[in-house]
C-alpha cells in the first residue's frame, strides 16, 4: 500500500516567496501524487502493476499497434514489453495477432475485457473525484472549472509546440511487403477498403 504524507502549506509558502506560482505547483504536485497513490492502490488489488495498466491506456487511447512500436513508446526493451504483454495476455485483457503478410510483426490489441476493466477504474476515480469536489461550493467549484479549462488549453497548446516523439516510429521494415502489411494491420476500415 502506498502512503503519502501531506505537505505542510506554511512551509512550502516558505520555500518560495517571491514565487507566486510555487504554492499551486505544490500544491497541484500533491494532489496529484495523492491522486496517483489511491489508483495505483486500487490497481495492485486487482493484480496488475502500473507499467500493465500504462500499456492497457496506451493500446486504448492509440488503438492497436506493433510490438515494436508499444515498447518504443513506453521506452522499454522489446523482450520487456513482451513479458509485460504475456501477463495481461494471460488474463485476457489484452490480444496478440499477426500480420498476414509478413508474420514477423506482431500487432497488440485491447480487448473487451481490458475496455471493460479501464471503464471500471476511471468510474472509481470519477466516483473519487466527485467525492472530493463535492465537498466544495459552488463559486469554488466554478473558480476550479475555470481554472482547469485554462489549464488544459495551455497544456494541448504546450504540447502542440513539442515534437512528438512517436510520429514517424514505424518498425523499418525489410521488405516493402512488411511496410505494406503495416500499413494494412494500421488503417483505418475506411483506409482498409
Amino acid at each position: 500500500m502506498v502512503r503519502t504524507i501531506p505537505v505542510d502549506p506554511s512551509q512550502q509558502e516558505a520555500s518560495a516567496p517571491d514565487d507566486p506560482l510555487a504554492p499551486i505547483i505544490a500544491d497541484f504536485r500533491t494532489a496529484i501524487t495523492t491522486l496517483k497513490a489511491i489508483s495505483s492502490d486500487r490497481v495492485m488489488r486487482l493484480g496488475l502493476s502500473m507499467a500493465q495498466l500504462n500499456i492497457l491506456y496506451t493500446l486504448k487511447r492509440c488503438g492497436e499497434m506493433p510490438m515494436s512500436r508499444l515498447a518504443e513508446m513506453l521506452n522499454v526493451s522489446l523482450s520487456n514489453a513482451t513479458g509485460l504483454i504475456d501477463r495481461i495476455e494471460e488474463r485476457g485483457l489484452v490480444e496478440r495477432s499477426r500480420v498476414p503478410e509478413d508474420r514477423r510483426i506482431v500487432l497488440i490489441r485491447v480487448t473487451a475485457a481490458g475496455e471493460r476493466l479501464l471503464g471500471e477504474l476511471d468510474g472509481l476515480s470519477d466516483e473519487l473525484l466527485r467525492s472530493v469536489l463535492g465537498r466544495l461550493r459552488r463559486s469554488e467549484l466554478a473558480a476550479i472549472g475555470s481554472a482547469f479549462a485554462s489549464i488544459r488549453d495551455a497544456l494541448t497548446e504546450a504540447a502542440g509546440r513539442l515534437p512528438d516523439r512517436h510520429a514517424s516510429s514505424i518498425p523499418s521494415p525489410r521488405s516493402s511487403s512488411t511496410l505494406r502489411g503495416v500499413e494494412r494491420a494500421t488503417a483505418t476500415p475506411q483506409e482498409k477498403d
